[in-house]
């Protein structure tokens, strides 16, 4: 778990230990306690983070959350400018910048998204066609990192724009099964398309929201049109979020999880408070695996908490700008020109 020293290696230790432990059934600590500690670390590293410190932390629902918007202003986080960093960029909102999420190791986040991805999707398919940027051309795409740890992927949104060409060249005649992983928007660009169904046994992963100005193509009918069309034995939604490094796992209709080092919290975007299970609020994260950034990040999503911790997502909360991935290949497309196609 190098590059961290001291005491950012012990607690560097400490995560990858519970992300192993709590899948098998038995963490070695209570979450709680190891969030704490991260906390101290973490406020005695980061001067943002200490500002925002009001009163003495007990609980690990009482760490303060950064507002995501702040990573766009503020050097967020425990890496200085000037050390060595993995650096994960947003694909920032319409009209805005871009937030940056910066860490010394992708280790704790590969351990925790892989092994997260391999148990919401048992039987995930390592052959792997990708609706996205090579992070070979785009190495600050957070989501794009994540998928190539997946297995062997091929990529088709060079510069965000998909390559309808080279996606039929790649699946033609394809036997064996496929993860299919895209945006929402990317997604609906490609059952446009006229695509052929997917080789038996494969799945799709969508992610992202449904920010499409273009397309025709939203929720419940993206997913009607990828079983009509695609075919996949699963389809599979994904939840995360460049400032995070952990994902949660869903399907349509059914709300998201988180695995067992990552907490969410719906407050009253007015007063701040928690609210009670099951009613309408702003969510806060709370990711273990965050240990070079900040633990709790606070979002500009809405949903809802039900009492095994599952979330139901409910949008952006109104008047939040559009962001995320799907942006990407939105913009693309719409500056494409008349017609929006971008090939």
């Amino acid at each position: 778990m190098r590059p961290w020293t001291g005491a950012a290696a012990s607690l560097a230790d400490r995560i990858a230990a519970f992300v192993r432990g709590s899948l098998g059934g038995a963490a070695p600590e209570p979450f709680e306690a190891l969030a704490l500690a991260i906390h101290r670390w973490q406020a005695a590293h980061d001067p943002v983070l200490a500002s925002l410190i009001e009163a003495p932390v007990r609980r690990w629902d009482q760490i303060p959350a950064v507002p995501v918007a702040l990573f766009k202003d503020l050097p967020i986080g425990t890496v200085g400018r000037d050390e060595p960093a993995v650096i994960f960029r947003t694909s920032g909102t319409t009209g805005g910048g871009r937030g940056s999420h910066r860490i010394r190791s992708s280790a704790l986040y590969d351990l925790g998204a892989t092994a997260w991805a391999r148990r919401c999707v048992p039987g995930m398919p390592s052959r792997i066609v990708a609706l996205l940027e090579d992070p070979a051309t785009a190495p600050d795409a957070s989501l794009s990192h994540m998928v190539a740890r997946f297995g062997d992927v091929s990529w088709h949104a060079p510069g965000g724009q998909l390559d309808l060409e080279g996606l039929r060249s790649r699946l033609d005649g394809e036997g064996a099964p496929v993860l299919l992983a895209s945006t929402a928007f990317a997604l609906a660009q490609w059952l446009e398309a006229a695509p052929a169904a997917l080789p038996r046994g494969s799945v799709v992963m969508v992610t992202g929201g449904f920010k499409g100005r273009v397309h025709r193509l939203e929720g419940d009918a993206l997913y009607r049109a990828t079983h009509d069309r695609l075919r996949p034995a699963r389809l599979v939604t994904e939840y995360g979020m460049t400032e995070l490094s952990s994902q949660l796992w869903g399907a349509p209709g059914l709300p998201y999880l988180p695995p067992p080092w990552l907490r969410v919290v719906a407050i009253d975007p007015r007063s701040g408070s928690p609210l009670p299970e099951g009613q309408e609020g702003q969510l806060r994260l709370y990711d273990l695996c965050n240990l070079d950034s900040t633990l709790g990040i606070e979002t500009m999503d809405q949903g809802r908490i039900r009492s095994d911790g599952a979330v139901q997502l409910l949008g952006r909360l109104p008047g939040a700008p559009a962001r995320g991935c799907s942006l990407t290949v939105e913009e693309a497309w719409v500056k494409a020109g008349p017609g929006g196609d971008p090939t």
